[in-house]
């Protein structure tokens, strides 16, 4: 069957459960940060170092391999020339010559091969693929040579050979010089520049070699001659004057300056203005080219040595440029390690704080909630003193947003707590209201119940009608029990009717007369006791409560009966019914029920307001009052009054004048009668059946003759409801009231008004 929701009842939500708590996010954000942070240097800073390990590697590359390879360079060079010189003019000493720079040169290659990635390390070799390009070169070498020396190449292919070489070379440098780092870029634009000068001039050379043998250079070789002349001038100019270092400006500066580099210029130009004709130039008329070797021979070394300088001071500052990298990214990494660990600490410290802070704010806002906050509440709730001081003070400094929660909670408690004392305030003066309105109305049922008391003195003799009065009575009577419990609930206190102790045995059949119970009750008092005046109003009003809610509980076949002994704490009154049994947990209940003070919200919860009124009345006086099982189905209600609430025996004057009716009367207006003045109806005196006294635990003090006053059953009804009175002509009086004289008006008094007739239905 589908559950009906209506709109005016919402679906309740889910809890939604929270399977990280913040202190575990928190932890987890500062481990995210820190390992952020970590990465982002890392990352940062991999590259740097990356840089610096890469120029430290082309560095240590251009050493071993790029000054391995300037033997070779220049060898390459040497070789081209003699080979054009030998092809043009084929004699001994040419080939001496040869053969000679031969040598010098497959020491270059040797060199260059050792040191330019052969013997190196893969993971050392740079720019490997430029080598393996020389190397495939190389290997052509032998075949040059051969042809050359069986003179079946040609001047021009020999030369070609070599030039391709050197080109090649030239790019391995350039490859070399191109590393990563701005700087060192512009700086191997005069050093790539240097080479590309040196060996266009060494071109002009081979150029010359092959072509002054014969006086004439053909239009291809001058075309190439001024090429080359073409391109030492505009690297000289542009490429490399503007972007050598100082020093090796200096040194380039005092090159071009020279005497030699001037012949070397003249010379160049007079071949490149050379007359000629369709066969070429005519060379034999130029007297520069007298002295173009010796002239070369030390510009070039010039250039050399310039060329090995760039080399190496590039290399050098490739180096430096690796260490300043390396000390950058150490500092980088460093400092930025200290901040991880500045903001680390932070992070941690102010973990550690919110944590803390936390569960304290935490801690004492649950303390506030579940411990201090509900006891002050109870307290006052049950008109008890609430110590106000375990609620948190106000913070003693403006601080952080914990402080102002700790503020939140301060002012959210205080506020609660003056709200519950409003409320406690305000059920004080309905307590007062209350118990005023149930004080006037009280006094006006015993003033009815004085009347009714005249009445049945006036009218004795009718029985019927004294019957009459006494089923009024005991509703009246009812009437004022009702309103002194609502005087109890709200805190009054009944008043006192003399100021003399009374015997427990009458306090026994007071609360008899003032509940259900005549007719139905058996008391067995064995023991002897008096009870302060100050407190036998109450204890009267308790046992007619107890006694009230065992008849009506009982079946009408069975009596309850009422014990009174003694014991070592005090004397013991038991109130024993023969209803229907009632569950454990159910006794226990009530009589955990017992032992606090009820609320107005309690008190409309639940139709046991007697038991409310037993249990304030208990705790009033310092009573123990247990509920328990019967051996005989039912239920027993144990009283335990302590020895703080008995006096003395009074004192028994021996003549005293008759008391007046109004000091006779008990509290349910029912006259008391001296033991030794028993009177019948019509009049006689008559002597009551005496009981022997037993001793109680802790006896009072004689009177004068030394004796307890002995308890008289009967003395302390009224002549008509005496049991060995002669009877008249009058219908006997009743001995229980009438059905609807049992019916409690009262709307508070549940208890009292019991509604199902079955009475064995739950309590």
């Amino acid at each position: 069957m589908t559950p009906d929701i209506s709109p005016t009842q919402p679906r309740r939500r889910r809890r939604r459960r929270l399977v990280v708590t913040v202190r575990a996010r928190l932890v987890m954000v500062a481990v995210i940060t820190v390992a952020a942070l970590i990465g982002a240097v890392a990352v940062n800073a991999w590259p740097d170092w990356q840089r610096q390990d890469s120029l430290r590697r082309d560095s240590a590359t251009g050493r071993l391999g790029g000054e391995a390879s300037l033997p070779l360079f220049v060898g390459a060079q040497s070789e081209r020339k003699l080979t054009a010189a030998y092809l043009a003019h084929p004699t001994a000493a040419n080939k001496k010559a040869l053969d000679k720079q031969r040598q010098l040169t497959d020491q270059g290659i040797a060199s260059f091969k050792t040191l330019s990635g052969t013997t190196l390390k893969t993971d050392e070799r740079r720019r490997w693929e430029y080598v393996e390009d020389i190397y495939t070169r190389l290997e052509k070498l032998p075949q040059t040579r051969q042809g050359v020396d069986a003179r079946t190449e040609s001047t021009d292919e020999a030369a070609g050979y070599y030039t391709d070489l050197i080109a090649r070379m030239i790019a391995f440098y350039q490859a070399l010089s191109a590393m990563d780092d701005g700087p060192l870029a512009l700086e191997t634009r005069p050093l790539v520049g240097l080479f590309w000068a040196s060996d266009a001039l060494a071109q002009q050379d081979t150029l010359l070699a092959a072509s002054v043998p014969s006086g004439r250079m053909t239009p291809a070789r001058r075309t190439a001659f001024a090429s080359a002349f073409g391109t030492q001038q505009v690297m000289y100019e542009r490429w490399i004057a503007p972007y050598l270092p100082a020093a090796e400006k200096a040194q380039y500066d005092a090159i071009v300056a020279s005497a030699d580099w001037k012949t070397l210029l003249r010379a160049e130009q007079a071949v490149i203005n050379a007359p000629g004709d369709g066969d070429g130039a005519d060379l034999q008329d130029i007297a520069a080219l007298k002295d173009w070797d010796g002239t070369y021979a030390r510009v070039s070394q010039k250039v050399a040595a310039l060329n090995l300088a760039r080399t190496q001071g590039l290399l050098a500052h490739g180096y430096q440029r690796a260490d300043e990298i390396r000390v950058q990214v150490l500092w980088l990494v460093g400092g930025s390690l200290l901040a991880i660990i500045v903001i680390s600490a932070l992070i941690v410290g102010l973990l550690r704080t919110v944590i803390r802070r936390s569960r304290q704010v935490s801690a004492q806002a649950t303390a506030v909630a579940t411990e201090h906050l509900p006891a002050i509440v109870d307290a006052l709730q049950h008109g008890q003193a609430a110590d106000v001081a375990l609620l948190p003070g106000e913070p003693a400094y403006v601080g952080d947003e914990f402080t102002r929660i700790e503020s939140a909670v301060h002012s959210l408690a205080h506020q609660a707590a003056d709200a519950a004392l409003t409320l406690y305030q305000e059920r004080q003066g309905f307590q007062r209201f209350s118990g005023m309105v149930a004080t006037r109305a009280a006094g006006l049922s015993r003033t009815l119940l004085t009347d009714l008391d005249a009445l049945q003195q006036r009218y004795d003799s009718d029985r019927e009608l004294v019957g009459h009065l006494y089923a009024l009575e005991y509703t009246a009577t009812r009437e004022r029990r009702l309103l002194e419990n609502l005087l109890v609930l709200s805190g009054g206190y009944l008043d006192e009717d003399s100021d003399r102790p009374l015997y427990i045995a009458d306090i026994v059949m007071s609360a008899i007369s003032e509940s259900a119970g005549m007719g139905r009750t058996r008391d067995d008092v064995r023991a002897q006791a008096w009870i302060k005046a100050a407190a036998a109003p109450e204890l009267i009003h308790l046992l007619a409560e107890l006694i009230e809610n065992a008849v009506k509980f009982s079946p009408k076949e069975f009596e309850v009966v009422i014990r009174v002994t003694g014991t070592s704490a005090g004397i013991a009154i038991e109130v024993e019914d023969r209803g229907q049994p009632m569950w454990p947990g159910h006794l226990a209940q009530l009589t955990a029920r017992l032992a606090h003070t009820p609320l107005y919200r309690e008190l409309t919860e639940t139709d046991q307001l007697g038991l409310f009124v037993v249990g304030q009345l208990a705790q009033r006086m310092g009573l123990t009052v247990t509920l328990r099982d019967s051996p005989y189905g039912g239920v027993t209600a144990i009283v335990l009054v302590p020895w703080t609430l008995h006096a003395e025996a009074p004192d028994q004057p021996e003549t005293k004048p008759a008391p007046a009716a109004s000091e006779l009367v008990t509290r349910s207006g029912l006259q008391l009668r001296r033991p030794q003045e028993p009177t019948t109806a019509l009049g006689g005196a008559q002597s009551p059946p005496q009981t022997a006294a037993l001793p109680t635990p802790r006896p009072a003090s004689a009177g004068a003759d030394g004796q307890l006053p002995e308890r008289h059953p009967g003395t302390h009804l009224a002549a008509q409801l005496r049991t060995d009175a002669p009877e008249r002509s009058n219908p006997p009086a009743p001995t229980t009231p009438p059905p609807s004289a049992a019916h409690d008006g009262g709307m508070f008094d549940a208890l009292d008004d019991i509604k199902h007739t079955n009475p064995g239905d739950q309590r």
